[in-house]
């Protein structure tokens, strides 16, 4: 039986920091003394769910949930008898913020930035679904708040352990001297959810008990629509980040972290119907980075979305086929591929060269390189709580100090898709296009009364 009531937990628990003096809180199982992260989740159904299920298996206990749809709010609190819930992460704050040590935000992508502002300014750990944010200058305030309040955090893409697999390949020299080109792709949008729409959704009866205006949160106010929710949102360009938000988070993240790639140069889109409201349907960017230390010349990468696949690279063999998602770099030895998620790359080509015996023993070197334990072998969400409880600001592999360089990224590539046709230069220094004046105004973040974005 526990001897130990809600109340006293909380207190013991906020005055011992991680230490947890109860048996039972809140349906989840502890020991006396454990040290458990104690989380507020914001955002329980799908990813969401995922994440709870993730963390779970960690050294963690939840104090607190917020979803702004009441029936899925209800399956949380019921999961985790007793504990407080809200439909308003702000009313949630209100409730629990002095009782947790972070913070887990996994909502609408448009609302990523201003939930973890908040939670950054009261000094929580923050960990935050991909991409990190909507806009570019939302990115440039997660960093200032990371820098500002010293706590922890992470991005939620969970395949980042594999970008280590790519180290040790550049290690190897195993491309050669020169890396040529980058190729990333994705089967998303088409079939996964509602791209290429040309007008705004007609307005709806908003469902009995869900806070329409939470949801909402920074972005313009418009009437409730079906055709937003669940995960449908992923398609509108105020909400969301279309296929090169959800999946280039993952399947460029190897080539951009060994790459060590910074700010692009310039984007040009190429889009089957151009819209001003949503993401089209099919498009292709190139994305150009200038001159850095491992690309001295720069490099190109060209992406892919809605099951567009690159051309095959000359040295392939004729019956090799490129998987729904992937990376490839081509370097002036050799080319690997690798799946979603920054998944084992393997040898496809001798650069330059037909296929034959250079490329097999290619692959039998890649694979060598590769096997056995490395780096790539740890566990993304335990790596970001036990540096929470170590408050160890530079463990986790995805911290925001990188990861908004890469939402950054391909926030630039989503705006490209909305001036299909021209070639946008960016300064990365300035952190400016400097031909489009409409396309600076979408580097910018939005607000709106109750919901303003600051560190």
């Amino acid at each position: 039986m526990n001897r130990f009531s809600r109340r006293s937990f909380l207190k013991t628990g906020a005055a011992a920091g991680f230490f947890i003096s109860a048996s039972r809180i809140y349906g989840q199982e502890v020991k006396a003394g454990d040290q458990k992260l104690r989380i507020l989740k914001v955002g329980t159904g799908g990813m969401g769910g995922s994440d709870i299920n993730s963390l779970s298996n960690c050294n963690v206990i939840f104090t607190g949930v917020c979803d702004t749809n009441p029936d899925t709010l209800k399956k949380a609190m019921e999961r985790f008898a007793g504990v407080p819930g809200d439909t308003d992460y702000r009313k949630l704050f209100e409730k629990a913020i002095k009782n947790c040590d972070a913070v887990c935000v996994s909502t609408a992508d448009h609302t990523h930035a201003i939930i973890a502002l908040e939670a950054m300014r009261q000094k929580k750990h923050v960990y935050v679904q991909k991409p990190l944010a909507h806009a570019f200058e939302e990115c440039e305030m997660l960093m200032a708040a990371e820098k500002k309040y010293g706590v922890v955090t992470q991005m939620g893409n969970q395949g980042h352990p594999g970008v280590y697999r790519y180290e040790r390949l550049w290690e190897k020299k195993f491309w050669g001297d020169e890396i040529l080109e980058v190729h990333s792709w994705t089967d998303r949008a088409k079939g996964w959810w509602p791209q290429g729409m040309t007008e705004p959704a007609k307005g709806e009866q908003v469902p009995n008990g869900y806070n329409w205006d939470c949801w909402l949160g920074p972005a313009a106010n418009r009437p409730y629509s079906g055709a937003y929710l669940p995960f449908k949102w992923r398609g509108w360009k105020d909400f969301g980040c279309g296929a090169i938000g959800d999946m280039a988070v993952h399947n460029f993240d190897p080539a951009y972290w060994v790459l060590d790639l910074g700010l692009p140069v310039s984007a040009k889109a190429w889009v089957d119907k151009p819209s001003k409201v949503a993401f089209p349907n099919e498009s292709t960017i190139d994305i150009k980075f200038g001159p850095s230390p491992k690309c001295p010349k720069g490099v190109l990468m060209h992406w892919y979305e809605s099951k567009i696949l690159p051309k095959r690279i000359p040295g392939m063999h004729q019956d090799y086929t490129y998987d729904g998602n992937g990376c490839m770099i081509v370097g002036n030895r050799a080319a690997t591929v690798g799946g979603s998620h920054a998944s084992k790359p393997q040898a496809v080509a001798a650069t330059g060269k037909d296929f034959g015996p250079e490329t097999k023993e290619l692959q039998r070197e890649c694979n060598e390189i590769l096997k056995g334990n490395g780096k790539w072998n740890y566990d993304h969400y335990k790596q970001w709580v036990d540096a929470c409880i170590a408050n160890d600001q530079t463990a986790p592999g995805s911290r925001f100090a990188y990861a908004a360089r890469l939402t950054q990224t391909l926030l630039i590539g989503c705006i490209a898709q909305f001036f299909p046709g021209q070639e946008l230069i960016f300064d990365p220094k300035k952190k400016v296009f400097t031909n489009n004046a409409a396309a600076n105004a979408m580097l910018k973040c939005t607000g709106r009364p109750g919901f303003t974005l600051r560190v």
